[in-house]
Formats: structure tokens, C-alpha cells, sequence
């Protein structure tokens, strides 16, 4: 990862406590999935998976979560919103298009996304419609309720004119939400039965990435098939004996 400097273009709140920031940096390439690190002032250096694709280069777009004032990713947007230009370490991460998953030839890449891990799904998503994959995508994302949904523009555009499926799955309905509601990979499997020619990109918490795959892998998906940040720094749990 090399030292870049980011103008700071737009720093938004789009629902109640998610940022929408836009950057532009020049001299970068990156790969979809990939990721960079905001350096802070103290040194600190925070990883944001890049929330868009490689072709809308020179600009970048990062979704950061700020569930309490006393968080480091509050820290993070109080410091982008102060200055005009940030410095970054770009890019990092092999949970990529990259990395071989393509030429393996699957029938169905599943991209599966909870909360703001929808920002590495969404350059996937993005970046595989760009190069015009032939095969089938189908593109999940869960939240805990209605109101944590952003980037409506976006699902709205992205819905009405890919080739590929997307579902938002929230666990809390209400009377005003129309949608699916539940568990996550109870949508995806009510959908996929049989995953054994399936390949599958899993961004979200530690917890959601090694469960989720824990529920897939019966039906048929392989872990040498499936992909995700986590895997490099939190080692699956042991499952228990039985």
C-alpha cells in the first residue's frame, strides 16, 4: 500500500448515523473489493473497503458507520470533514475479482453484504456489470430494520437497469416496509438450494461472514470458493465436537 493524497469532496450523512464520502485521488488503481486505510493525524490508520468501482476513478466513494460520538470512525469523519485533502494508504485486501475467482467458471457468484459491508459488495457488484460478466450475480444485503437502508439512489438505478439480481433483507419489519424480512441466509438458500456450483464474496462482521458460511456450506458451497476480508485476520472458529 502506497502514501496518497485525497481531496475531499462531499461528506454526507445519508440515514440516521451512515456517512456517504467522496474522495478524488489520482495516480491510484485498485481492484474491486479492495480497500484503503484513512491515516489520521496520531498516526492511527483506519480500513474502509472502497465503495466504488475501478472505472469511476479518479473518485471514490466510502460508506462509514457512526453508531457513537466516542467511536474511532467518528474520530475518522470529524477529521475528513475538517480538512480538504487526507492522506490514505490504498489499496489492500485480496478479496477481490482478482483473485481467481473468474476463471474458475462459476454458474452463480453470490455477493452478500451485511450493514456497511454492502460498500465492498457494491464496487463487485458495480465493477462485474461494467465488465459485462455473462454469468449469474445475485447481490444480498441485509439489515437489522428499514430505516438503516442507504444508498437509495443507487439500488433504485441499480435495480431498474442490471442484468443481475438484488435483495435488501431486514430482520425487524414494519407496517411501512414491502420487502423481504428474516435471516439473511435463509433468504439466499430459499432462493439457491444448491450451491455447489457457486462461488460467493461475504463482507460484514466476524460473526455474520463465519455463520453465514456455516449455513451455505450443507447446500453445497465450498470455503475454497468463497471469499472474504475477515478470513485474513480472524481464524474461523472451531466448530464444536459432537
Amino acid at each position: 500500500m502506497e502514501d496518497l493524497t485525497a481531496k475531499v469532496n462531499t461528506v454526507e450523512l445519508i440515514n440516521k448515523d451512515v456517512y456517504q464520502i467522496t474522495l478524488q485521488v489520482n495516480d491510484l488503481s485498485f481492484i474491486a473489493g479492495q480497500y484503503l486505510m484513512i491515516v489520521l493525524p496520531t498516526g492511527e490508520q483506519v480500513p474502509y473497503s472502497i465503495g466504488s468501482a475501478p472505472h469511476e476513478l479518479p473518485n471514490l466513494t466510502l460508506y462509514i458507520l457512526v453508531s457513537d460520538p466516542e467511536s474511532l470512525a467518528h474520530k475518522v469523519v470529524e477529521h475528513i470533514k475538517s480538512n480538504e485533502t487526507i492522506t490514505i494508504k490504498a489499496p489492500g485486501g485480496d478479496c477481490h475479482l482478482d483473485n481467481g475467482v473468474l476463471h474458475s467458471a462459476p454458474e452463480h457468484i453470490l455477493l452478500i453484504a451485511g450493514g456497511t459491508g454492502f460498500a465492498q459488495i457494491k464496487s463487485l457488484y458495480s465493477s462485474l456489470i461494467e465488465q459485462k460478466f455473462s454469468g449469474k450475480v445475485s447481490f444480498y444485503w441485509g439489515l437489522r430494520s428499514a430505516e438503516d437502508v442507504f444508498a437509495q439512489a443507487w439500488l433504485a438505478e441499480a435495480k431498474e437497469s442490471t442484468p443481475f439480481s438484488l435483495d435488501i433483507i431486514v430482520n425487524e419489519s414494519n407496517d411501512t416496509w414491502q420487502g423481504r424480512t428474516g435471516w439473511l441466509y435463509k433468504a439466499v438458500l430459499e432462493d439457491h438450494p444448491d450451491l455447489s456450483n457457486s462461488a460467493a464474496f461475504i463482507c460484514g462482521s466476524v460473526g455474520m461472514v463465519y455463520g453465514t458460511l456455516d449455513q451455505l456450506e450443507p447446500k453445497g458451497l465450498i470455503q475454497e470458493r468463497c471469499f472474504s476480508d475477515v478470513f485474513a485476520y480472524a481464524p474461523r472458529p472451531a466448530k464444536p465436537s459432537l
